[in-house]
């Protein structure tokens, strides 16, 4: 990926952390919040396919993991394999339009992405985070994230213009050779 195109993923990345502290988190209902940097890996996945959407998935956590009190490094694993997750389950896509079927699956992939969240971090001996509010933090995260992913998708397309084609054999061959 050309070095423009990963400087507007780094724009991209503080600005969503940007409106994440300054107006989302100040969005409160039933004790928990929008969540847009949860969007960012997995409309980057289906956008750009599955090596990039884990690539920006971990730049996008690692930005994430500046405004919670979790241990640092858990936003980013988690965005890891959504990205990841969300370029196998989506071809990348051609357009710059981001189409009802892409808006619905990055806000399931997305709600997913915070219940895979939820998991690691219990896995991994955070307490509070299986709690009674978790389901309101999914529907919550799934909720915002239909309203968000159509924009999220657009300003993630855009940034990855004249990014060479995510399906290129890499240097070295393949595995089918």
């Amino acid at each position: 990926m050309p070095f423009a195109a990963w400087v507007r993923i780094f724009a991209l990345v503080v600005f969503a952390l940007v409106v994440q502290i300054a107006l989302l988190d100040q969005i409160v209902v039933s004790g928990v919040h929008p969540d847009v940097m949860i969007i960012l890996p997995v409309a980057a996945g289906l956008s750009a396919g599955a090596q990039r959407g884990a690539a920006i998935g971990f730049v996008a956590g690692l930005f994430a993991d500046l405004g919670v009190q979790l241990p640092y490094g858990l936003s980013a694993l988690t965005f890891v394999l959504a990205g990841f997750v969300a370029g196998l389950v989506s071809r990348a896509a051609t357009s710059s339009e981001a189409t009802a079927a892409e808006t619905l699956s990055c806000a399931v992939l997305s709600s997913a992405t915070m219940a895979l969240y939820v998991l690691i971090g219990t896995i991994i001996g955070q307490s509070g985070l299986l709690s009674s509010q978790t389901l309101s933090a999914l529907a919550m995260v799934g909720g915002s994230a239909l309203v968000l992913s159509y924009p999220v998708l657009r300003l993630t397309r855009r940034a990855l213009r004249g990014a060479a084609a995510p399906y290129s054999v890499p240097s070295g061959g393949s595995a089918l050779s």
